[in-house]
């Protein structure tokens, strides 16, 4: 019977760092990883510094459903056979077989974690690329940096073969008991920013400050668009919309126009805090880039965040615009993000804002509403959905820039 994959090997990055705490973080994998690989009837199974999947499944869908799980080094897609050294041959010409006449080159990588196995990693290597070589196959072999490399490890009950490793995302796995309030505009950048801090491990709850009908419904369904894509990476999220209508209104009515960025941006630091603080939070995230914007100054960072409990978290500060599009492109939020509809941010903005605010200055337009009483509406208000990821849909994943 032809070799077939049935098991896949997680390989860790990251992960293999941590020490005591690994088994924490390989915890927090294994929760995110067996959602996903559910309707492929696969199960996981925790090894010594390991994960193993298996399941019957295609190798492509396989692929797909696990190209949105950080903390992965890699994936490799293993063969099975017994420690019997002429299966291990056999298997190894089968793989290696189709290339023969190819004209590339080729290596056989060795690894054995079973230290009982009577041949050293060596001895494997060169059995078997003496037997590949004696049974046909015209290749010839590079050690350095070779087109195709089958990789070989003699575990404690069995023998893993290899021919890919597929690119992991790298970073931590998003742990479910962290909570970090991401301010979710319809834009470019917010959707990049809370990406990144998946990618440390932060579970994500968005929040999204909509003004109907100043901001039309197809402006809150491109941020529902823009929240499925994040869950995917964090097997679903919850999504917080605030009705900011009034208090922006208020805000534009009666304070200095060109405050009206720093005041409203101020009210909705401290709305998400007030939602986000019985469910856990941690932090706020948002999208901000210094410079990139007259509202993203320093002076109008230090205003805005004045007196929070949490941290802002701003994981794009020193990019510019064209990195944040390359990833918006690759995690594939981009194409929703450009959509002509504009955020309440956008139409509320004056033509001349302040770009560097004194707090001072801040503090006497803020005075001029009740903004206590205007949060409280809004927070009653706000309607929250979770949004459920859909891993039987995903694509495959796109190149690293």
């Amino acid at each position: 019977m032809p070799l077939q994959v049935q098991s896949y090997v997680l390989r860790f990055g990251e992960l293999s760092l941590k020490g005591r705490n690994q088994d924490r973080f390989v915890d927090d994998l294994i929760k995110i990883v067996k959602p996903r690989i559910k309707h492929l009837d696969g199960k996981c199974e925790k090894r010594h510094k390991r994960v193993l999947i298996h399941t019957k499944a295609p190798v492509a869908q396989v692929r797909a459903a696990l190209s949105t799980v950080f903390g992965l080094a890699g994936i490799s897609p293993i063969y099975r056979v017994d420690h019997d050294l002429a299966n291990i041959k056999a298997a190894a010409w089968e793989l290696m077989a189709p290339f023969k006449s190819s004209g590339k080159t080729f290596a056989i990588r060795g690894r054995r974690p079973n230290k009982k196995y009577p041949m050293t990693s060596m001895d494997l290597q060169r059995e078997l690329a003496g037997h590949v070589l004696s049974q046909g196959l015209d290749l010839a072999v590079n050690l350095k940096k070779p087109d195709i490399e089958l990789g070989l490890s003699i575990e404690k009950n069995d023998t893993w073969l290899y021919l890919e490793t597929w690119p992991g995302l790298g970073g931590l796995p998003v742990c479910h008991k962290t909570c970090h309030g991401l301010l979710l505009s319809g834009g470019i950048d917010s959707p990049v920013a809370g990406n990144l801090i998946q990618k440390r491990g932060g579970c994500l709850e968005a929040v999204y400050f909509h003004t109907p009908p100043f901001t039309v419904e197809a402006a809150r369904e491109k941020v529902e668009d823009l929240a499925e894509v994040l869950a995917r990476y964090q097997n679903g999220i919850t999504l917080h919309i605030v009705n900011f209508t009034n208090l922006m209104k208020t805000v534009r009515a009666q304070c200095d126009e060109r405050y009206t960025v720093i005041i409203s941006r101020r009210f909705m630091m401290r709305t998400a805090v007030a939602l986000l603080r019985e469910r856990g939070g941690q932090s706020l995230v948002t999208g901000e880039s210094l410079g990139q914007v007259a509202s993203q100054t320093i002076e109008n960072m230090t205003a805005v965040g004045e007196d929070l409990p949490w941290p802002v978290l701003r994981p794009l500060i020193g990019m510019d615009k064209q990195e944040i599009i390359n990833i918006a492109q690759r995690i594939g939020t981009f194409e929703t993000s450009i959509q002509p509809f504009e955020d309440c941010c956008s139409l509320f903005s004056p033509k001349n804002p302040v770009t560097r605010a004194k707090l001072e200055h801040v503090h006497h337009e803020e005075a001029k509403i009740d903004g206590a009483a205007l949060m409280a509406e809004a927070i009653q208000q706000t309607e929250s959905m979770v949004i459920h990821a859909d891993f039987t849909q995903l694509p495959l994943p796109k190149a690293a820039d």
